[in-house]
């Protein structure tokens, strides 16, 4: 009795199966949707302008940099780089309204190797730009 039941029962299913494939889906679109246009306005970051690069030789001596400011919205500080011939490059980070840098240097490097110096404008939403490298100088 429960082997007919069971039959009976796969052959109901089996029928509504091929019956519900077999009827076409109905689906109607109706709403429409007015399409948005989104603009992206991005800056360029540029670098300081002007960039002098300056050994004074002595004792010490004393390497320096002179810049204008980048025109770049929200700089957050310029990074100077000093190049020495042998590979080796020293940084100094420095605020956003800076236009000038300096320090001593023990003689021996700048007559050792020659220096150049580039500057980097940095922003406060994370893109920077570096300049060109300055000649280089040597006592």
């Amino acid at each position: 009795m429960n082997g007919i039941r069971r039959g009976m029962v796969l052959v109901g299913l089996t029928v509504a199966v091929i019956v519900g494939a077999s009827i076409p889906a109905l689906a109607t679109y109706k709403d429409s949707v007015a399409v948005t246009t989104t603009t992206i306005n991005s800056t360029t970051v540029t670098a300081p302008g002007n960039v002098v690069g300056k050994l004074t030789c002595g004792r010490p001596a004393t390497m320096s940099a002179t810049w204008a400011a980048s025109s770049t919205p929200k700089v957050s500080g310029y990074l100077v780089s000093v190049y020495f011939s042998d590979g080796v490059v020293q940084t100094v980070q420095l605020g956003p309204t800076a236009t000038s840098w300096s320090a001593p240097i023990d003689l021996y490097y700048v007559t050792a190797y020659s220096i150049q110096y580039t500057l980097t404008t940095q922003t406060t939403y994370g893109w920077s730009t570096e300049s060109p490298r300055t000649a280089a100088f040597q006592c």
